[in-house]
């Protein structure tokens, strides 16, 4: 591809015509992009946002929680893969009656294969006091749907479903909460799924610990079906803690490991996935003295959340044994998000940004304050860890300052960073810098982000840095796009969808690394 035949180019200012050409001479080769046509901006705020690919489309799958019928949206919209122009729109909701609201709500949805995905469903029984996990297949380009499959049951309407599925998408797993019983000790009951959804194996797991009204858990599983569970633990007059549990259906066996620091420390963020059947986690420490509100203040001045002062790094074998429990201690740091775990070879990088979301209420109505919220962002730079593999130790860190200009209820789309591994195990960067195009010039000052490409070797160097010239985004007065840092979908081994956007429209591209 032929970047000066793809990207397509608004007219600029001569001298910054010139510039461009003599910075492409030593940039531009090693990238080409073409941009599809621009729509108009939809609101993501408060929303998850997904976007996957088959041979045919590229979908963006949307979905939020409407207060007033107690349910999920689910909207897919449906772009074509060579122009990258939208064909249709589905939505994919729940159908709701004509009075009241639908008992069977949307819980969860996952990708089998190109267009084919899984959906969950909960449904509330008002004569057994139970509620049930369902299952269907959705072909989300067609908008067909399957018939209703029951998995499983939990009593009373507090009781809870979390579900996960495998790397390979070859099983799922159901994560059954109980109730709240302040008489008995809590529980909860772990079901591995095969790839139709069919029961393979089940686990209840009484702990011995007080009983919980808000329960902290997250779930993971392996392609054979290896169950990883963790669950924070509030105790009384003791600050909160994290324990891991594996269990291997093959086997039987439940094992435990406790994440409680000696110092006090807590985990405030994480990220953990399996990796074959190892299963690795990592976790951002508070510092001992921070708070987990975000009260203090940045070195702009600007308001800052938790401050992370280690990274603590776990992994667990095929049989649920713990290999390493390792802790990295590093300077303080405010505002650490991971953002992404990604595995070379014998590493592992973390991704953070450096970044704060503020959320206030924006309505003036009291009774309207939990609907309307105006939302502030932040973002310094970000922060990145190099971790052996094998041990879990830190071997380099590497902190990027790029001091953005705040932005307001845009959801952040311009302040974060997209990463990947290139083909030689290398982390490659995607961001923002803002550049002051008239730097000098008296009482006149024009702000760009420049999309921004940077690659770090495994030893934690910069290889190179550059300025994404050709990618037809940012850089001038006349291109108002700039890069959207939340969409990065793999077409290829060296071929990527992103998305540019500015205030009142969107739109997708190809980026192409070329060998």
């Amino acid at each position: 591809m032929n970047t000066m035949q793809t990207v397509k180019l608004r007219p600029m200012n001569k001298n910054y015509f010139f510039l461009f050409f003599i910075l492409l001479g030593f940039f531009g080769s090693a990238q080409s992009f073409y941009w599809g046509y621009p729509f108009p901006q939809p609101n993501e705020t408060g929303k998850k946002v997904s976007h996957v690919v088959d041979g045919k489309q590229l979908y963006r799958i949307s979905t939020e929680y409407d207060l007033s019928i107690f349910n999920y949206h689910v909207l897919v919209d449906q772009f074509s893969l060579n122009e990258l122009e939208k064909v249709k729109s589905l939505d994919l909701s729940v159908e709701q009656p004509a009075m009241g609201s639908a008992s069977l709500t949307f819980k969860d949805l996952f990708q089998v294969e190109g267009a084919d995905f899984i959906f969950f469903y909960e449904d509330y029984n008002t004569k057994t006091k139970s509620n049930t996990l369902y299952s269907r297949q959705v072909n989300i380009r067609t908008g067909k749907m399957s018939d209703m499959k029951m998995i499983t049951t939990v009593d009373s309407r507090n009781g809870n479903f979390k579900i996960a599925q495998s790397p390979g998408k070859l099983r799922y797993l159901v994560l059954k909460e109980f109730a709240f019983d302040k008489n008995a000790k809590e529980k909860v009951e772990l079901v591995v799924l095969d790839r139709d959804q069919n029961i393979i194996g089940q686990k209840e797991i009484e702990f011995p610990f007080e009983p919980q009204r808000n329960k902290d858990h997250e779930i993971y599983v392996s392609d054979e079906g290896k169950a990883a569970l963790l669950k924070q633990i509030k105790e009384k007059k003791e600050k909160p803690y994290f324990n891991l549990y594996g269990w291997n259906p093959a086997g039987g066996n439940l094992t435990e490991v406790s994440l409680r620091q000696s110092d006090n420390y807590q985990i405030f963020q994480y990220d953990g996935g399996f990796v074959q059947e190892d299963f690795y986690f990592t976790g951002l420490l508070t510092h001992e003295k921070s708070t987990d509100v975000g009260l203090s203040i940045d070195l702009n001045g600007r308001n800052s959340g938790v401050s992370g002062s280690a990274l603590l790094a776990l992994k667990m074998d095929a049989e649920g044994k713990t290999v390493y429990n390792q802790r990295n201690d590093f300077k303080i740091i405010s505002n650490l998000n991971i953002t992404n775990l990604l595995f070379g070879q014998n590493q592992i990088f973390v991704v953070c940004d450096r970044s704060y979301t503020n959320k206030k209420s924006a309505g003036a109505n009291i009774g309207q304050q939990a609907k309307v919220y105006d939302y502030s962002y932040l973002n310094n730079g970000f922060y990145i860890l190099g971790l052996d593999k094998n041990t879990g130790k830190l071997q380099w860190d590497k902190k990027i300052d790029t001091s953005e200009p705040n932005t307001k209820n845009d959801n952040g789309d311009f302040l974060s960073v997209l990463s990947f591994l290139d083909g030689s195990g290398q982390l490659v960067l995607l961001y923002n810098e803002t550049r002051d195009l008239n730097k000098g010039a008296v009482h006149l000052v024009f702000n760009r982000r420049f999309p921004m490409m940077e690659v770090i070797s495994s030893d934690g160097q910069t290889v190179s840095r550059e300025a994404l010239l050709a990618a037809g985004i940012g850089v001038t007065k006349e291109e108002n796009f700039e890069l959207n840092t939340r969409v990065l979908v793999p077409v290829s081994a060296n071929k990527y969808i992103i998305r540019a956007s500015n205030r009142v429209e969107y739109k997708y591209g190809y980026m192409e690394l070329n060998p």
